[in-house]
């Protein structure tokens, strides 16, 4: 009687997928699914998401994936209700932090005795693809909130509520990828742009799938925010000389990495903010240290906020920094984190809580030499003959440095004076 009603209650949070959406790829408190086969829709790979809506999934020996499942977006979804949870959203995020960082500690191997032994030779947790799989991890977070008060969770029926309780995300699955859509100038040019509510020049380009960011120096730096919330942006880079941009909005993106140089082409940067991204370890915020007139910047939502001494890293690192997370910084918040990273013995902590994540590996990179086509050399030329002011040379050179292609109106529309404006 206790286990039907406890299936009852699991039961009636799939009516409606609340607050989730495929397009951000966010599903808050759901359960992911992606089918390994249509004629087998048993088979598949299973993740687990955050309150706010974080896919985690175990994805292989020593890692736990992030807001990106391991063989695609997820098909079907099972959303639970933290209701159910002793401890609210709270204790399901700490129960998913604690099953994925011991998933971290497991090992793949297809053959059980060399497995065993290959595991216990190395004294790791052992993983069996069999019997232990991203399955087990998902159970074993559900086990550890003790969700509608059990704690017998496992793979197999979690694989058999997954089919009659999951619902599929829909069409849109299919279409996503001929939704992404890269930042052109025809995009910036067509976008809502106006005077906002504290009399700030905005652009807006919310929720465009945006992949990449390119082409920013169309904008030639007449805006003070632009707000890129709501898209697929993996890096914060690419970005030209803009001095007069001071607030970007960047919530419910996918960023990992931030650009080494973006207090230099955003020296009047006031407001950055990162809700909902996935920026993993404290050293991926480095980079903003150098940006001096940093003031308010929010973090909420990333994966590095859970780090040991978060706030009083950020505080030390960003030193600029008025409001985080929407909290004002204290005095005394700024002295503790002065004598707890300063000197040898703050060293040698930052070496030891401090990592850096790796680097995204890049589609083509920018960097390295490659062969121009005619038709970009040709349009190359064409703008260096049309400049005619020490602006619009400048203007370019941010272009192409960027590693863009100048396109044919560039340069249209009384730039120089613009930009001598902004210079003052």
């Amino acid at each position: 009687m206790e286990r039907s009603k406890h299936l009852y209650m699991i039961d009636e949070t799939t009516n409606e997928m609340i607050n989730s959406d495929l397009f951000t790829r966010r599903f808050p408190f759901c359960i992911l699914f992606y089918h390994f086969s249509w004629i087998f829709p048993i088979i598949g790979h299973l993740g687990i998401a955050t309150s706010k809506g974080i896919i985690r999934d175990f994805a292989g020996s020593y890692f736990v994936s992030e807001d990106e499942m391991a063989f695609g977006l997820p098909i079907r979804y099972w959303q639970l209700d933290p209701k159910y949870v002793c401890g609210g959203a709270e204790a399901w995020d700490r129960a998913v932090k604690e099953a994925s960082d011991e998933y971290k500690g497991h090992i793949v191997y297809f053959f059980p005795i060399f497995y065993i032994i290959y595991s216990r030779s190395l004294s790791v947790a052992p993983h069996n693809l069999f019997c232990n799989n991203c399955h087990s991890h998902v159970a074993l977070a559900l086990n550890k909130m003790k969700y509608a008060g059990k704690k017998n969770y496992n793979m197999v029926n979690l694989a058999i509520s997954m089919i009659f309780k999951g619902h599929y995300t829909g069409f849109e699955f299919f279409k996503i990828s001929a939704i992404m859509v890269r930042l052109t100038v025809d995009l910036i040019n067509d976008s809502m742009q106006f005077i906002n509510a504290v009399r700030e020049r905005e652009l807006c380009l919310r929720a465009c799938k945006i992949p990449v960011l390119e082409n920013l120096g169309i904008t030639r730096d007449q805006f003070d925010t632009i707000d890129l919330t709501d898209n697929d942006i993996r890096k914060l880079e690419n970005i030209p000389l803009l001095r007069r941009l001071s607030t970007l909005l960047l919530h419910n993106n996918r960023i990992q990495q931030i650009m080494s140089n973006i207090g230099e082409v955003l020296p009047s940067l006031r407001t950055l903010a990162l809700t909902n991204n996935n920026l993993s370890e404290l050293g991926d915020i480095d980079p903003l240290g150098k940006c001096e007139k940093l003031e308010y910047l929010t973090l909420i939502g990333n994966p590095l906020t859970h780090k040991p001494k978060y706030r009083l890293y950020i505080i030390y690192r960003v030193p600029s920094v008025r409001v985080l997370d929407f909290k004002r910084v204290r005095l005394n918040e700024r002295q503790q984190a002065k004598a707890l990273f300063k000197g040898k013995k703050g060293e040698k902590l930052r070496e030891e809580i401090v990592k850096k994540s790796s680097a995204l590996p890049d589609e083509e990179d920018m960097h390295a030499a490659r062969d121009i086509r005619p038709e970009d050399a040709k349009k190359i030329q064409e703008a260096i003959d049309s400049v005619s002011s020490i602006a619009e040379a400048e203007y370019l050179q941010n272009i192409l440095q960027s590693g863009r292609i100048p396109e044919g109106a560039w340069n249209r529309g009384g730039f120089a004076s613009i930009n001598q404006n902004a210079l003052k």
